[in-house]
């Protein structure tokens, strides 16, 4: 305690000297303000510096948390991310993008990996380009089977008179597809309601005490508010967005569990039939799937 008195008053006498050298040149409550600078800069650089890990709005999660879920053994399809035991499942694509002016109704700025420049595009579903190649969009749809000729590495189109320029984006749930689902969601999630997400252990920094396993996935769990993890989601894309998307979420009471596949084009939800149902009425791009349909 002793130290710690010392090291405090050291740090305010040199505070009271820098105050008084101020205060000898510059009005008192000018130099006050640049003091006050000063430690907001300090304060938002140390925030910035904060050890790696989750945004600072979750919290540590509890084992009860990941108790008792129904996992499959195996596991070789959906059902190897997200548990069984719900009455529907539900399948959201991510879109492909199509490159447009940016005077173009709906444009939004994309930022596709290879290219140095900001783009603008607008979303297309994947049964838009099933039509536009003569091809029938079902559950079990496959991008390369619907989507046309593609580059070598498949996530650009050959032709720029194809229907979509980019494929659609891994690890990610579109910013527009968390409005409407936050709208369906809250009929069985009010905004202050507790939550659970997690994050794929491999290669996050994410650690934690509590793991919801799969068969080949491991997550680490933090609790938040569902506000604000929905807020997070919503927000536009950025690197702090995507280094930090969660990829499974649920809320305390379990009456629904949405995955983001790390490792794929797709999101999906499991719930009660009635939030399935209107999911898929919904605006989305949405199948009814069956947990033992292979994943996207």
């Amino acid at each position: 305690m002793g130290l710690f008195n010392k090291t405090r008053k050291r740090r305010r006498t040199a505070h009271l000297a820098v105050s008084q050298q101020i205060g000898n040149r510059i009005p008192f409550g000018l130099g006050m303000r640049l003091l006050y600078e000063r430690w907001r800069y300090g304060h938002q650089a140390a925030f910035m510096r904060h050890e790696p890990g989750p945004p600072l709005f979750y919290k540590p999660a509890k084992p009860g948390d990941v108790e008792g879920f129904d996992i499959h053994p195996v596991g070789r399809g959906i059902d190897g991310v997200v548990p069984l035991g719900y009455q529907g499942y539900v399948w959201l694509p991510n879109p492909a993008w199509k490159w447009v002016e940016p005077t173009h109704e709906g444009a939004l700025k994309f930022d596709p990996s290879d290219q140095e420049t900001e783009l603008m595009a607008i979303p297309v579903k994947w049964s838009e380009i099933a039509t536009a190649n003569g091809k029938r969009m079902d559950r079990k749809s496959r991008w390369h089977e619907i989507c046309g000729p593609f580059t070598d590495h498949g996530e650009k189109a050959l032709s720029p008179s194809q229907n979509w320029t980019w494929a659609p984006q891994e690890q990610n749930i579109e910013q527009s597809a968390v409005v409407v689902l936050e709208d369906l969601l809250s009929r069985w999630t009010s905004h202050g309601d507790r939550c659970l997400c997690g994050k794929w252990e491999g290669g996050s920094d994410w650690d934690s005490k509590v793991l919801l396993s799969f068969p080949n996935w491991t997550y680490y769990i933090w609790s938040c508010r569902y506000d604000d993890v929905i807020t997070w989601l919503k927000q536009p894309d950025s690197y702090e967005r995507s280094s930090d998307m969660p990829h499974v979420i649920w809320p305390e009471d379990r009456s629904w569990f949405l995955a983001i596949l790390y490792s794929g084009i797709s999101s999906y939800v499991a719930g009660p039939r009635d939030l399935i149902d209107s999911i898929v009425a919904s605006d989305l791009e949405a199948y009814e799937v069956e947990p033992s349909d292979q994943a996207h």
